[in-house]
């Protein structure tokens, strides 16, 4: 199947001197092929290879014919092998000849391709040919990086690798120079030799059970060296195989008591941070809580304020509506008694009423009176709120500038101490 997304990465040099032949495909291949160059003969495709290597542009495969006039393809490849001895090859031919095939192969060709060309085939071959390449150059990187980490690795960290038995095969020179032994008296050692004489015996047959278990140990352990003096590590040891051997690898970090007293002092101030931020984030929510309820009041003071105003007229309209009895009545002395009578019962109601009105206005006055209060003493309360967040942050602020400080003084004291 053809991958066009991995040939769409891919650059190649197509060299034909059948004119027609060499456009009909080439055609093809700038479709499938992120950059195509031409050349109609192998001396032209010798110069274009030239030119693109001095430039350090990648040709990622070069499909070649192999009767030409000028130069041959197989001369061609002599010459192009001589300034890139790994690029991809494939060869087409009209004709199966020994003598080029055996010359190509000797020459590293990849493949040949008869004529007439199958355009899938070549495609396909194109495609095996760059693959192969492409897995790898990514080996060899991946090769490289591991080759890098180990030697990190060895530089950083202890390590060990012994048997089923405990019987040590190999110590890196960080291990060496940890113990102050030499080389031959370690491997010639059992593990259970060099960890501390007061590591219990059923500790150390427990990580062993682990281990056969096909399980992974993580923890610290305690060595001594040649002169019985301690030294921790924190581990990791695992099972690995070599030379179709079962081996177990322990990677491990020393663990001096600078660096824990470092780790300490970091959790720590990463724990302080963190209860700060809590706070502050309980702070902030208290405030827009308060806001809200201060936004809420205020949305009520003017609709009280209008209930106020509205009571204030009922009432002026009912101390005018008695005003108009009370005239009625001075003005009316021949009006029947009984009239006179229910008269001053609707003046001792609306009395009643005003009396009512009053209390209500009153007691509408304190609630505002409350209200205003509350709201001071919100907005009181959200300034210390700000005033605090502003003071926490500070100290957020300070304490960050008092971390560099520290790791500033610690990277001066020692550097590598950071790194564990």
């Amino acid at each position: 199947m053809i991958n066009k997304d991995f040939l769409k990465k891919l650059t190649i040099l197509y060299v034909e001197d059948e004119e027609l032949a060499r456009e009909k495909l080439a055609k093809t291949l700038k479709r499938l092929f992120k950059t195509v160059y031409l050349a109609p003969n192998g001396m032209e495709g010798y110069l274009q290879f030239q030119k693109l290597h001095l430039a350090k542009t990648p040709v990622d495969l070069v499909l070649s014919d192999i009767n030409m006039p000028k130069m041959s393809g197989i001369e061609m490849l002599e010459q192009i092998r001589e300034l890139d001895s790994e690029v991809p090859f494939i060869f087409t031919t009209a004709r199966s000849e020994s003598e080029n095939l055996l010359k190509a192969i000797e020459l590293k060709a990849n493949h040949y391709i008869l004529k007439p060309i199958d355009t899938e085939d070549v495609i396909l071959k194109s495609q095996e040919v760059c693959l192969k390449k492409y897995y790898e150059r990514m080996l060899t990187l991946k090769n490289e990086e591991l080759e890098k980490y180990l030697n990190a690795i060895d530089n950083i960290a202890v390590v060990l690798k012994f048997d089923e038995n405990g019987d040590i095969k190999f110590a890196n020179s960080a291990m060496i120079e940890s113990l102050e032994k030499k080389e031959e008296e370690i491997t010639n050692t059992n593990i259970r030799e060099l960890i501390h004489k007061d590591i219990s015996k059923d500790m150390i047959d427990d990580i062993f059970t682990t281990l056969l278990e096909k399980r992974q140990f993580k923890g610290e352990l305690k060595f001594q060296n040649i002169k019985e003096e301690p030294f921790y590590t924190n581990n990791n040891i695992f099972e690995i195989e070599e030379n179709e051997k079962s081996l177990f690898i322990s990677i491990g970090f020393l663990s001096t008591e600078e660096n824990l007293e470092k780790r300490e002092f970091k959790r720590k101030v990463i724990k302080n941070i963190q209860e700060h931020k809590e706070l502050l984030a309980k702070v902030k929510k208290e405030k827009e809580e308060i806001q809200i309820k201060l936004r809420k009041y205020e949305n009520i003071l003017p609709m009280l304020k209008n209930e106020l105003e509205l009571e204030k007229k009922k009432s002026q309209a009912k101390l005018q509506q008695i005003k108009h009895y009370e005239n009625e009545k001075l003005n009316s002395n021949e009006k029947q008694d009984g009239i006179l009578k229910i008269k001053n019962s609707q003046i001792d109601d609306y009395k009643e009423a005003m009396a009512r009105t009053k209390k209500e206005k009153d007691l509408l006055l304190e609630k505002i009176h409350h209200l205003e209060e509350d709201i001071l003493a919100k907005k009181v309360d959200i300034e210390k709120k700000e005033e605090t967040i502003e003071v926490k942050n500070k100290r957020i602020l300070d304490l960050q500038d008092v971390i560099k400080h520290r790791e500033s003084q610690l990277r001066e004291l020692d550097p590598k101490a950071l790194l564990s």
